[in-house]
């Protein structure tokens, strides 16, 4: 009974990650592209293989870019994932 609480403590990453998740997780002023990416490339896997000069296309700044890069790659390699809304109540 005593381990309960303690495991509870991994929920937050029980997300399902789509593009909107993926982008607030980054932050960094990045998650004004949700929108445009969403209609542009539409599924998370395709964001995962999306190149740079994909995104430049859609008008995403570069320092945007960077950022959505650099998460993609270390998301594919499972060293970060978007968290979960902090648990508030």
């Amino acid at each position: 009974m005593g381990f309960a609480r303690f495991f509870s403590k991994s929920i937050p990453y029980e997300v399902k990650v789509g593009i909107p998740e993926f982008l607030n997780g980054i932050g960094k002023g990045v998650e004004t592209h949700v929108a445009k990416l969403e209609s542009e490339i539409g599924d998370f896997q395709k964001l995962l293989v999306t190149r740079t000069l994909k995104l430049k296309k859609l008008g995403v700044p570069c320092k945007h870019r960077k950022l959505i890069l650099k998460y993609t790659h270390k998301y594919r390699l499972g060293l970060w994932r978007p968290r979960a809304e902090p648990m508030k109540s």
